[in-house]
């Protein structure tokens, strides 16, 4: 719990942006600040869905986010299980009715690092691979595992956003073929190694995985493989479409390699 000069401090800072996410500074350190989020739209769920019975994925289908005060204890009781199962995630500091207060994850998101350091590109990939393998040990699913919701931070990786929980519609085993393709989707088309590397790279995570893990991930690449021949422009296709080329890229070398 925070001091009322510290609550003082943040509901003035929550006052002055509308901002959704807020880092505020209290005696030193960085806090972020969470609003609640707004309820999701039913048909965008509903459109997810269709893609995912279409292309025979049920990995890929639409997790409930509730939003609102649901949205949040989801967030609260996910964050606190991970924690506790030691996944590296945000501290829960603070929960107000209509926020909640977490420790910082660092500035830097793997996307970034891969887009922007001078570091190598596969050491920074890999150290997200084994974070997610980690968690996987250790029994626990990830949400969103996009490289945008995965930090580095003192050295460690740290995982962020988890309004919602994919055990809801998925075994658990799906949910975690779900974290590895996710951060494939967002990772694959930053990445410049070739692609059969990266197949590799991969397969020597994955094979310490469950064997039902891999065996979803594996029929995932035999069946998304062909998205491998869509347009590998980014204009004027957008992100979208080149991530999931890129991705269905590595996934069809995956089945090569295996």
């Amino acid at each position: 719990m925070f001091s009322a000069p510290h609550l003082q401090l943040i509901e003035q800072a929550l006052a002055r942006s509308p901002a959704r996410v807020l880092a505020v500074a209290l005696g030193g350190e960085t806090v972020i600040i969470k609003r609640q989020e707004s309820r999701a739209r039913p048909l965008a769920y509903r459109a997810l869905n269709l893609a995912a019975r279409m292309l025979g994925q049920p990995l890929l289908c639409a997790v409930p986010a509730y939003g609102g005060a649901a949205g949040q204890a989801t967030e609260v009781r996910r964050l606190q299980a991970l924690q506790a199962a030691g996944v590296a995630v945000p501290t829960v500091l603070h929960i107000a009715p209509d926020w909640i207060a977490l420790s910082h994850a660092g500035e830097h998101s793997i996307d970034h690092l891969l887009s922007r350091s001078q570091e190598p590109q596969l050491a920074i990939w890999e150290s997200a691979l084994a974070a997610i393998l980690d968690a996987h040990h250790k029994g626990q699913v990830l949400s969103q595992a996009f490289a945008r919701n995965i930090h580095r931070h003192q050295g460690q990786i740290v995982f962020i956003d988890f309004e919602d929980d994919p055990t809801e519609v998925l075994s658990q085993e799906q949910a975690q073929a779900r974290d590895w393709l996710l951060y494939m989707h967002s990772t694959a088309y930053l990445l410049q190694a070739d692609r059969q590397i990266l197949a590799q790279r991969l397969l020597a995570f994955l094979r310490q995985d469950s064997a039902a893990v891999q065996a979803l991930i594996f029929s995932s690449a035999r069946s998304l493989g062909w998205l491998r021949h869509l347009p590998r422009q980014r204009k004027p296709w957008g992100r979208d479409v080149i991530s999931l080329q890129s991705a269905a890229e590595v996934m069809h070398a995956l089945g090569s390699v295996n």
